[in-house]
């Protein structure tokens, strides 16, 4: 049985990381097609790379956000009693 060494925020941290990344990336990408005067095929692919890249980012905020508060929730409840 494998074990757990990493802790939840920690892989959210890393996911929204990654994903911070990625739309890095993808603007880099999206704004070199716009500099090349790309056909509107690759300018396309470009953009839904984009927008792909930030639903991503959006989703791993959400889990942080999620994972973050959870941990907070606990801690505030546990000193109220």
């Amino acid at each position: 049985m494998a074990i757990n060494t990493r802790s939840q925020e920690a892989e959210a941290a890393q996911r929204f990381f990654e994903a911070s990344r990625n739309v890095d990336r993808a603007f880099r990408a999206l704004r070199a097609e716009a500099d090349d005067i790309a056909s509107s095929f690759t300018h396309g692919a470009a953009q839904s790379r984009l927008d792909h890249a930030l639903d991503e980012l959006a989703s791993a905020q959400a889990l942080f956000d999620s994972v973050t508060g959870m941990r907070s929730r606990a801690g505030k409840d546990h000193k109220d009693h």
